[in-house]
């Protein structure tokens, strides 16, 4: 988990006083009223990477920011269904969706309402939606948002330029390719340049950007030997290949740094260690923990090669720096890995955040090379009524004309008769397309351009400049547009003083403050005026609403708050829990342990039962590969069409049942796997395989920084009964876990998912997919040496053949002898379970605590009666939300 310095009181204070003074809640020098015009509404939020665009925000902290000023196309309520209409925030009025009679095509229309504007009053229009759906869809597009996932009619030839199957099909792949080249040509540049710039000793002699730059022209250009930068372009650079790339590397670095920065504020006490005498070491500041996070500060052990001692934390950067500023250490800590240790940030820091890049700008050197014969628009994606009217759940839609249905500033003239109808057709049946299609939509007039914006015309231009990584850097995720969202949400970015006509990046984001101002375009009534979210330490939120420096939080659900927020209840503090949509799992690498029975052993030494009982009874089983909010967890309903099925979970014991002992998973491994003369730390014989001589030596990473940590125990339990056995299992804390996690690097470690709200598995399970989580399962090993794998690939094939099955009907339950979705995944888990590469642990809470005493409670979404779930959260209407005023 993140976490971050909690501010002092002073400083909230002096802040609050340039607005408004809290009612009774600061002592400030004076008191208001509580007022819903008047004082602001203090939400908490971990800290912020400050990535405010809707089109690339991914952090979690940021899309809330983000959130708050924008509406999707859909919503879903407390169950997780699909709603739509007048009464919802939304931008669609009514909706259908029809499949072909032979299941070829299903097409989708939706009715856009009328009178819907973005916060400085503009219309949200056909073009706005137009403009997001291009954005991302564009093959330049490289945010989080899969939509380009769903097989919408004319999509693929769209982003590949290919009109042939097999072209489309291998396009990434072979850009991939390209892209991996390319940086590996950097890398070996770059470490050629160092080479042959040491001194006579033979050490590495400073190269700043500017020297390094030179270098690479003179070296290693050869697309234009006798160019020359030219200062005018946006990218004087862009025709030295080398020199273009090692930018993006510098840029790249600069954000890793910054995203290192963020997760190591406030974590130093918990980074600790005992030395041989069992005396506890930690780190004291920020400054160290980034250090150690970013490996220039170590643990040395008595015994550690050329350190002899108890133990300590050893300095391997600047023994000043323990106690320098966010901005010293990065712009420091950068200056060095430039000049010395480019080779190390390339291959190791941002490998895989370069291949992407480089495989962007090949792709778009492929597209530039086109000229203007290029598919221009997506087939399946139509403005459905223009020039024709269409049927929606038979209701009839006027057609529209340009010339005539529009007022000057695009708003449709006859909103009570005449509206907007957008159609989407995808090629055969995919259930969770509907939820691709519930993305936001963000204003074109904010974040495309003048000459775009000029360009639209429904046909071949949709306000974006078509593979274009230019395009996305400069104008949609340009650094004025990052800083500050705009939507039609409730709400809109203000500053301190409540100035949203002249608001920056600085002043949105102040101080660890970012603020917000009501929407008075919104679609409903907005009740509270002003809004803002304080960054305050996980650890540190509750002390912070005791306090009354905010009025609402979502910390961890663990017992020592609900304990916290119980003993001050006189205070007005109050809570609420509702089951995270999601779960935490330990996960196996089959491409690191390809025996399958090796992997079955380490689940049964797993007691899965010590990560439930971290949470103190706000955390339960589970036995299967899904968040239990899910419908389609394999647990028989009362809905009286779920019938029993025998591949439905029937108790709670653990699917590899945990022994202790170590017996049963002894009797998996035995007969392959033999006794050497080695001993593991424990003194017990290490195994080998009789085959492959391959040690059973593995190391089990926690996602993270400290040991304090839901798994640690059982992780730990579980190496020290495989070490008895003839293991030689190493439990290990890593902050960039998941970062290895991306590349497929870790053996064993544990993680969490955050669920989606449609089941569908492909992404994580199938054997097809892309995503990085089959490349954490190892399916690349398993797919590629088949021959070293014993049940794997069948179970690949069938797990994936009940996925595609998955994704062919849209029935829930079994229906006229079909399989419906809930009984086919309820198989298709069965079978994730026996592949032995992800073991699932629990099914927390989220805990939600708020100052009754402040904010109405009959506003906010606390019970389920009211709607709170997984899927809505006590503010999920923020809009309403009032205080109690004076």
């Amino acid at each position: 988990m993140v976490k971050f310095k909690n501010k002092s009181l002073a400083l909230l204070c002096a802040v609050i006083m340039a607005v408004v003074c809290f009612g009774g809640l600061i002592g400030c020098g004076g008191k208001e009223p509580i007022s819903n015009e008047k004082t602001r509404l203090v939400l908490a939020t971990q800290e912020l990477d400050g990535v405010f665009n809707p089109f690339y925000s991914s952090s979690a902290t940021d899309s809330n920011i983000v959130g708050m000023t924008q509406i999707g196309m859909l919503n879903s309520n407390s169950e997780g269904e699909l709603v739509y209409g007048e009464d919802e925030a939304c931008a669609v009025l009514d909706y259908s969706q029809e499949v072909a009679p032979d299941n070829s095509k299903t097409t989708y229309k939706f009715v856009l309402k009328n009178n819907l504007k973005f916060s400085n009053g503009s219309p949200l229009t056909m073009k706005d939606v137009l403009f997001n759906l291009y954005v991302y869809l564009d093959p330049m597009y490289y945010g989080s948002s899969t939509i380009y996932s769903t097989d919408i009619i004319g999509l693929k030839e769209y982003r590949t330029q290919q009109r042939t199957t097999d072209a489309m099909d291998n396009f990434e792949e072979i850009y991939r390719g390209q892209g991996i080249i390319r940086l590996e040509d950097l890398i070996y540049a770059v470490d050629d340049i160092y080479e042959n710039n040491k001194d006579s000793s033979g050490n590495k002699v400073s190269m700043t950007e500017a020297q390094m730059r030179e270098a690479l022209i003179a070296r290693w250009e050869c697309e234009n030997p006798n160019a020359k930068p030219d200062d005018s372009q946006k990218d004087p650079f862009k025709s030295y290949k080398y020199v273009r790339d090692y930018n993006q590397a510098l840029k790249q670095l600069k954000t890793v740094m910054e995203q290192t920065w963020n997760a190591s504020v406030g974590t130093a006490q918990d980074i600790k260690f005992l030395d041989d005498k069992g005396k506890e070491h930690k780190l004291k500041t920020d400054a160290e923990a980034f250090m150690y996070n970013w490996g220039l500060l170590v643990w040395n052990s008595k015994g550690d090669a050329g350190y002899e001692g108890d133990g300590e934390f050893v300095n391997n950067f600047r023994d000043d720096a323990a106690n320098w500023n966010k901005n010293k250490m990065l712009d420091t800590v950068y200056e060095n890995q430039v000049q010395y240790e480019m080779v190390s940030v390339l291959s190791m820091y941002i490998y895989e955040e370069m291949v992407a890049d480089l495989t962007a700008f090949e792709k778009q050197d492929y597209f530039d090379s086109m000229g203007e014969d290029k598919i221009r628009s997506i087939r399946g994606i139509t403005f459905a009524n223009l020039g024709n009217s269409v049927d929606v759940n038979g209701k009839t839609y006027n057609a529209l004309s340009l010339s005539e249905s529009y007022n000057p500033d695009g708003s449709i003239k006859n909103v009570d008769s005449d509206y907007e109808v957008l159609q989407i057709e995808i090629n055969e049946i995919d259930p969770k397309a509907i939820w691709n299609f519930g993305f936001s939509v963000s204003p074109m007039y904010y974040y495309s351009d003048k000459e775009h914006i000029e360009k639209f015309d429904y046909v071949n231009n949709f306000g974006v400049e078509y593979g274009s990584r230019d395009f996305m850097d400069t104008v949609i995720n340009s650094p004025d547009k990052i800083g500050v969202p705009y939507g039609a949400g409730p709400y809109k970015a203000t500053t301190r003083t409540g100035n949203s006509a002249a608001v920056t990046a600085a002043t949105f984001k102040s101080d660890n403050v970012v603020y917000f101002e009501r929407n008075d375009h919104f679609m409903f009534p907005v009740t509270i005026k002003y809004v803002n979210y304080q960054v305050v330490a996980a650890n540190q939120m509750l002390t912070s609403l005791v306090n009354g420096d905010i009025h609402y939080a979502e910390p961890g659900a663990e017992q020592r708050y609900i304990d916290q927020l119980e003993n001050n209840k006189d205070k007005g503090l109050s809570y609420t829990r509702a089951l995270t949509n999601g779960y935490g799992y330990i996960g196996i690498n089959a491409a690191k342990i390809p025996d399958i029975n090796v992997r079955r052993a380490i689940m049964h030494a797993i007691n899965t039962q010590v990560a439930v009982d971290y949470y103190k009874g706000l955390a339960k089983s589970i036995n299967r590969s899904m968040s239990t909010a899910n419908w389609a967890y394999p647990e028989k309903s009362n809905d009286p069409q779920d019938t029993d099925d025998p591949y439905y979970v029937t108790d709670s014991k653990q699917y590899y049942e945990y022994d202790g002992t170590g017996k049963q998973s002894l009797s998996l491994i035995e007969e392959d796997w033999v006794e050497t003369r080695t001993k593991n730390s424990a003194g017990y014989y290490i195994r080998r395989n009789k085959k492959t001589g391959e040690l059973l030596k593995y190391t089990f990473t926690i996602a993270g920084d400290t040991s304090d940590h839901p798994a640690f125990n059982a992780m730990f339990g579980a190496a020290e009964v495989l070490n008895k056995i003839g293991f030689d299992v190493e439990v290990k804390t890593d902050l960039n876990a998941l970062q290895k996690l991306a590349n497929g690097n870790l053996t064993v470690w544990v993680a969490a998912w955050s669920s989606t709200i449609d089941p569908d598995m492909y992404q994580v399970y199938h054997k097809d997919s892309t995503a990085g989580a089959v490349k954490n399962w190892g399916y690349n090993a398993i797919l590629s040496r088949p021959s070293q794998y014993t049940e794997e690939p069948d179970l690949l094939d069938d797990i994936s053949l009940l996925i595609d099955q998955g994704r062919e009907t849209l029935e829930v339950y079994n229906k006229d002898g079909q399989r419906g979705r809930k009984s086919i995944y309820a198989e298709a888990l069965k079978l994730v379970m026996d592949l032995a590469v992800e073991l699932p642990l629990y099914q927390r809470n989220d805990l939600f605590a708020f100052n009754s005493d402040i904010i109405d409670k009959s506003t906010l979404i606390t019970t389920p009666a009211q709607g709170l779930s997984p899927f809505n959260s006590p503010t999920s209407k923020l809009w309403l939300v009032s205080f109690n005023e004076d």
